[in-house]
């Protein structure tokens, strides 16, 4: 299912370290006719989750355009994870593991593959990622009791706003 306009969701998540932080996601989509929209709501994300199809070479390339914007827009050292995403779709892959892996070593991502259809690895996914921002604030004196997830999309991309970032 497409995603159109930015839905937001709020969850309240417990940190590993006990403490509770109140999560934002918005899922600004990676349909191009949504991009001029997104690019506003990267200069307040933290974190960034950067979802492509790995059934779908073309929304892999389009990670490059996002990694620019996020480069571009987002603050700077912006935690992200890169996710393949339709794992359940193993025989129609068009992008191997490794290519992704090696984009987000070159990049300073975290790869990570999932299936939204078997729910795999895709909790794990925002666990990961708001673990890893909590940590990147506390490393900077700032606290995150108000943490905001920003999710983006190319077949559902992701971003974090006060938080979490992707691109």
């Amino acid at each position: 299912m497409t995603t159109v306009g930015i839905p937001n969701y709020f969850r309240s998540y417990k940190l590993s370290d006990g403490s509770a932080v109140n999560v934002h996601i918005m899922d600004t989509s990676g349909q191009e006719q949504f991009r001029a929209i997104n690019e506003i709501y990267y200069k307040k994300a933290d974190c960034c989750l950067l979802v492509y199809d790995i059934t779908n070479r073309k929304s892999f390339e389009e990670m490059k355009y996002y990694n620019e914007q996020m480069k571009k827009r987002c603050k700077e050292n912006v935690k992200a994870i890169l996710l393949g995403n339709k794992t359940d779709l193993e025989s129609q892959r068009q992008v191997p593991s490794e290519e992704g892996a090696y984009y987000s070593m070159i990049n300073d991502y975290i790869f990570m593959e999932t299936s939204c259809l078997q729910n795999k690895n895709v909790a794990d996914a925002f666990t990961t990622l708001i673990e890893i921002t909590n940590i990147e604030f506390k490393k900077n004196g700032g606290g995150n009791n108000n943490l905001q997830l920003k999710k983006t999309n190319t077949t559902k991309e992701t971003k974090k706003k006060r938080g979490i970032c992707k691109s």
